[in-house]
């Protein structure tokens, strides 16, 4: 496993010490590539912007264009993990921007992407979809179990700051009985390994190999969302990082 932090948001001198690229910038960098491994757009946008948050400068900022095709895709992709049997990432998450209340609305913000795919599956081992909840933003996560009839178990979290920015932990393994944690809250809040906001466990999702990349932004937008968000309904994102055996926490 990679000990390495690797920090790969928009944040504090450019790439909050992005150390695989060893550089440090005064101004948000015109391309998301490097330091993400690729950026991927279709009738949509994912762009640098400054105002990152908690003490970062800048921010991944991303939308998709009003009436967009159900192809329509705004994000980033980190490609550096490599079968990876644990894989401990964080990021932070703001729509507050969008009045995201309703169901129907949804878009996934987030995704782990296996080595291999199951039988008459896909590759995702993790999806987070942004989407309302009847009274605010929340994260639906699909998270990958061949032992479940689907192949995925839901779990439901409302996003606790709908005000602003939330801070989003995952810790994955990889095994016939696997767990995550996970830990969703206000940027502001103070979290501790010990104390998560819940843990899945008895995954057996081996079937998916290892992590070998994510992804940040939208895309796989339903219809309604496509058909009342505008290419200026913006979602934020910041400080990616996976440094996959120490608790990042806040």
């Amino acid at each position: 496993m990679n000990t390495k932090m690797k920090t790969l948001s928009m944040a504090v001198l450019g790439l909050v010490g992005f150390t695989a690229a060893g550089a440090a910038m005064a101004q948000c960098p015109a391309s998301l590539s490097p330091p993400w491994s690729l950026v991927s757009t279709l009738q949509g946008t994912a762009t640098s912007q400054t105002g990152g948050y908690d003490s970062t400068a800048c921010r991944l900022r991303v939308a998709l264009n009003q009436n967009s095709s159900p192809a329509a895709k705004a994000f980033v992709l980190d490609q550096t993990p490599a079968n990876e049997q644990r894989y401990r990432v964080q990021f932070i998450v703001d729509a507050s921007g969008i009045g995201l209340t309703q169901a129907n609305r949804a878009a996934t913000a987030f995704s782990i992407v296996g080595t291999t795919a199951v039988p008459n599956g896909n590759s995702n081992i993790v999806r987070a979809f942004l989407r309302g909840d009847g009274a605010g933003a929340a994260l639906r996560f699909l998270v990958g179990d061949t032992a479940d009839p689907s192949q995925y178990r839901t779990l439901d979290v409302a996003l606790p700051n709908q005000a602003g920015a939330n801070r989003v932990e995952l810790d994955l393994t990889i095994g016939a009985a696997a767990s995550m944690k996970y830990w969703i809250n206000n940027i502001s809040t103070a979290t501790t390994e010990g104390s998560p906001t819940g843990t899945l466990s008895g995954l057996a999702n081996s079937g998916w190999g290892g992590v070998d990349q994510a992804s940040l932004g939208l895309v796989g937008a339903t219809s309604f969302w496509r058909a009342n968000f505008t290419n200026t309904s913006f979602v934020y994102f910041d400080q990616f990082d996976s440094r996959r055996q120490t608790f990042i926490g806040n």
